[in-house]
């Protein structure tokens, strides 16, 4: 097993030297589809690991000797982010076999949100959503004025928290991200997978326009138009690939 472990976190190496060996005896699943997501304690602490499925054979290579895995990228990813921003980075291991990628793991702290966005988007009688929405809005604006693209801007990557009267976000599943200086258009594109709910997007964008001090109703159509054409795309695709 290939270990790298954040400096500050070295105490957590017989955590990371067993990482199969913790990751199987939890029973706290958060997420189970290609990759699975568990929640581990160890030292009175809770740690998130996430097991990337075995690649293909042609990215077993490629993940060997050309490009950085998914764990190593979700890793290097998040310390560029930084822990305000995403759960703090601990380690990523990656397992070597026949001199290919095999199973590999990415381990985070366990950012214990209240919920993940998608709830609040999901329902219009939600507490507070107006102004959660708002909130998520200029934390939005934070990520962008920061360089920080994140190509998979879903509702089940965003994770909320409340303390009083604040929220606060942080984004996860940031295996998928872009650092540069973003256009206007990147920037409006970035919301399109979030809802499909006219009036939703409204609230977002206009909050989002007077934070770049931009006409809100003119940034809110161009937001419209772009979330239209990738929701054509998806129907189309999802059609070519025989999903309803």
């Amino acid at each position: 097993m290939k270990i790298t472990l954040q400096e500050k976190y070295q105490h957590l190496k017989p955590l990371v030297d067993n990482i199969e060996q913790y990751f199987e005896q939890s029973s706290h699943v958060l997420h189970k589809k290609r990759n699975e997501i568990r929640v581990i304690s160890f030292e009175n602490n809770e740690y998130v690991i996430k097991a990337f499925r075995i690649p293909n054979w042609v990215n077993r290579i490629a993940y060997r000797y050309f490009r950085p895995s998914k764990a190593k990228r979700s890793y290097e990813y998040s310390l560029k982010v930084g822990a305000e921003l995403c759960p703090e980075a601990v380690a990523y291991a990656e397992e070597i076999k026949l001199g290919l990628l095999a199973r590999s793991y990415y381990i985070s702290l366990h950012f214990k949100c209240d919920f993940e966005i998608r709830a609040l988007l999901n329902d219009m009688n939600f507490a507070n959503r107006n102004q959660i929405l708002r909130a998520f809005a200029l934390f939005t604006y934070q990520l962008h004025e920061k360089n920080i693209l994140h190509r998979d801007y879903s509702p089940g990557n965003i994770l909320v928290k409340k303390k009083d009267d604040h929220y606060t976000f942080k984004i996860v599943d940031v295996n998928r991200m872009q650092f540069k200086t973003l256009t206007l258009e990147e920037r409006l594109s970035n919301f399109v997978r979030l809802s499909e709910d006219d009036e939703t997007m409204k609230v977002i964008i206009y909050q989002y326009a007077e934070c770049i001090q931009q006409p809100a109703e003119k940034l809110f159509q161009q937001t419209l138009q772009y979330r239209d054409t990738y929701l054509d795309k998806r129907a189309l695709k999802n059609k070519l690939r025989g999903r309803s």
